[in-house]
Formats: structure tokens, sequence, C-alpha cells
């Protein structure tokens, strides 16, 4: 019994001990964490700590000091380069990193909260010097916390779940301008390390801007975003987005209004470098799209496009994306990376591919407030030849190049539309020989091959 009294005894103090000692491998995740950071050009300005028997919480701010490396970094996560002006954009952008975390080892989850202190140095000088009151604003609504990204994150899973703070502010300028900004219930959560995660889902219910100036207006709304996006390569990944309606009202004093409505869109993205060959794949849909201005009144609905691009050389697609991504956009001017970007995409098209739009179509369009009318629908292949001797040949004759290329092609048009297409730009006496009517549509029947053209089983000359 004494043994058994003992070992529980044991037992408690070990269990009460463990927070003391604290969780060693969260606080050695968060110094490595740090010391990368300030490896690739941020400052570490404050570094405080504030601990419990059961909790610590370190407060941490950064300040990008070194945009070059900084922005260096972040490019080994990303297929594309970052720009150059962002540079400006974030050079001196002063951040808050609080971080709290329990102290018992086997809790792994920790709570982040990521918000901007100030803006780069060159904004914030350009906000004081125009109008020392916006200053004053941004300043106070940043210090306050007002724009503030919440992450819960899994150490052990590498699993996150997290939101970014609702923000609704408005503002009203001396001279006149009205500024207004919403975004709201704005949630996300994914896998894999927060830097460079290898899914990412996210929602936005309501992102609203609102611009007023000397009678004049645009209003931007979005509603119902949501995102999805799985990454297993820098070139291998797939996404999806869809958006419930999207609106841009821009009102002037001499055109008048101009409204564009959008609802039900839907967006897939997807590339494939995994098998033989490396593959491309997007699809999107609208439900209903308004154009209303002045002068014009348009209504579409059932807009979808669905296109691939098959077969294409992964060597020399993984050479133009190195080339692409890795080059300093200054240096796109260079006779030199103009050279090498011609090369990289000549021997793409030396190797062949295939591109396949199997559906580019429009259900229905109106327009000036009439009956809507059936529209179009086109399916399209385009075989791009294997040509190994391509680069001579672009060098001595370009135009021999449409021999390399073989189009197979069928476009659908209600005669209500051809009608309509006519009446805008007569095409009937070129067109008209070369139609087949079948029922209410009319049919072009379009190849390419062998440098020549066939309508409708039809040479044109």
């Amino acid at each position: 019994m004494k043994k058994i009294i003992l070992a529980i005894m044991l037992l408690v103090i070990v269990v009460l001990l463990l927070p003391i000692f604290g969780n060693s491998v969260t606080k050695t995740i968060l110094n490595d964490r740090v010391t990368i950071l300030t490896s690739n050009g941020l400052t570490l300005k404050n570094d405080t700590t504030q601990a419990t028997y059961f909790t610590t919480k370190n407060h941490y701010e950064f300040s990008v000091s070194d945009t070059g490396r900084f922005v260096k970094y972040l490019n080994q996560y990303s297929d594309a380069q970052i720009p150059p002006y962002v540079d400006a954009l974030i050079d001196g952008v002063n951040v808050g990193i609080d971080i709290e975390y329990s102290n018992f080892p086997f809790y792994s989850k920790v709570l982040v909260d990521i918000y901007p202190l100030s803006l780069s140095t060159k904004t914030m000088n350009e906000f004081k010097s125009s109008d020392v009151n916006f200053y004053a604003y941004v300043k106070d609504l940043l210090e306050s916390r007002g724009v503030l990204y919440h992450i819960n994150y899994d150490i052990t899973a590498e699993e996150f779940d997290g939101y970014i703070k609702d923000i609704d502010e408005k503002y009203d300028f001396s001279n006149g301008t009205k500024i207004g900004f919403k975004l709201q219930d704005a949630t996300y959560e994914g896998q894999g390390p927060l830097i460079a995660p290898r899914s990412l889902r996210s929602n936005i219910s309501d992102i609203n801007l609102d611009v007023y100036y000397a009678g004049q207006s645009f209003i931007f709304k979005l509603n119902d975003l949501s995102s999805a996006f799985t990454f297993q390569s820098r070139s291998t990944y797939a996404s999806s987005a869809s958006i419930k309606s999207f609106s841009i009202l821009i009102d002037e004093n001499k055109s008048g209004k101009t409204n564009f409505d959008i609802d039900e869109m839907k967006m897939n993205l997807s590339s494939n470098t995994q098998g033989k060959s490396a593959e491309f794949y997007i699809k999107s849909s609208i439900g209903k799209l308004k154009v209303k201005s002045k002068g014009s009144n348009i209504i579409a609905s059932d807009f979808n496009y669905d296109i691939s691009i098959d077969g294409v050389d992964k060597d020399s697609y993984e050479e133009f994306r190195e080339l692409t991504s890795s080059a300093n956009v200054s240096a796109n001017y260079s006779l030199s990376f103009e050279k090498k970007l011609q090369e990289a995409v000549t021997n793409i098209l030396s190797k062949g591919f295939v591109i396949t739009i199997a559906d580019l179509s429009i259900a229905k369009i109106g327009l000036e407030n009439k009956k809507p009318i059936d529209a179009f629908s086109m399916m399209i292949k385009i075989v791009l030849k294997e040509d190994a001797s391509l680069a001579k040949k672009l060098k001595s004759s370009p135009m021999t190049f449409v021999n390399n290329i073989n189009l197979d092609s069928t476009i659908k048009l209600s005669k209500d539309f051809y009608t309509l297409i006519n009446r805008e730009a007569p095409l009937t006496a070129i067109a008209n020989p070369y139609s087949i009517i079948d029922g209410d549509k009319i049919i072009f029947k379009i190849k390419l091959e062998d440098g020549r053209v066939i309508v409708n089983n039809k040479v044109i000359n």
C-alpha cells in the first residue's frame, strides 16, 4: 500500500511540475521561427513574456528592415515573383504578434493574433504630410488592432483555423471625399505550415467599398465568397472559388451611372505535373451577368467556359516556370531575359501540346430591355504538333508555324443571335455561303489542317 501511495504522490508531483518546466517543444519552435524571420529581413523590436502556472503569452513586434531579403524569403514559397513595388509598400511596416500556449507539453495548440501596427514608412509619411487628420486616424486604427488575423494552430497536427476581425470603417476627408470599407465574417482553415499551407479554405460573408467624391461615386459589393486551395507542390495544385453576388456601381457626373452585376460565379483551376506531362485546367461559370449604362443594357445568363491544356513537356514547362518566377521584374526588359524567355517558350511549343475548349457558351442574352434570346456555344480543339526544328523555322519564316497547328471547332449560334451580330457588325455576305442551318441554329464547323482553313467542308482560299 505504501508503494502505491508513493507512486501516486510521485505522479501528482510530476504533473504539478510539468508547467514549471514549460512546453519546451512550443518554445523551441517559436524561437526557431523568430530566428528565421530576423535572419530574413525583419528586426525584432519588442519581445515580452507573461507566464502563469497554466499558460505563457509572448508579445513580439517586428519591423521590415531589409525588404529585399524579406521578399526573397517569401518568393521561395510562391510560384510567381512578388513584384518590386511591394518593396515600397512593406518597407518599414511594423507588425505585432501575440502568441499564447499551454505550459503542458502534451497540449500543442497555439493561439496567434497577427496585426499591423503601422504601414510602410513611405506611406505613413505621405499621409502625415498630405492630411494629418487621416494620418492620425490610420495610426489609431492600426495601433488599436483594427486589422487583425486570429489563428488557432495545432503544432503537432499542423492544422489551423481562424478568422479576420470584422472591419466596418468610414472616414470623411476635409475635401468632401467620403470612404467606407466593410469586411464581415471572414474565416479560414487549413493544413500545413502557416507560411505555405498544403490546403486552405476560406469564407467571407461581405466585402464592401464605398467612395464618394465631388458628386461622383464608386460602390463595390461582394457577397458570400468561398475558396479552397490544395497544393502538392509549387506546380501541382487545385483551387476553386465561388461568389454569390458581385456588383460595381460607378456614378459619374458626365457619363451617368454604370452598373455591373454578377450572380452565382464559380471557378475551378488546377495544374498537375505528377504524370508524364504537365496538365492545366480551368472551368468557370456565371449564372447571370448584367451591364447597365447610359448607352446600353445587356443581360446574359448561363455563361460557361471549360478549357484544358494537356501534353505539355514537363522539363520545358519547369524551365519556363523557374525562369519567370525567379527573375526580377526589372530584368524583364533586358535583352538577355527576353532572349531566355523566347527560347523557353519556343522549347515548350516545339514539344507540342493540346488545347481543348470543351465549352464556351452563353445560354441567353438580352439587349436594351428586350426579351432575351438564345445565344451561342462553341467547342474547339487545337493540336500543336511536335517539331524539333521549330526554332529554325521561326527565324527563317515565322508564318510556317501555322502548319504545325491543327484546329477542329464547332460554333453554334441561334438565328436570333446571328441576326443580332450581323446588325451590329455585318458578316452575312461573307459568312452565309459557308453556314449550315439546323433547325433554329446556324452552325460553322471550322478546321485548320496543313495551313488550310476549311469551313463546313469548304476550303477558304
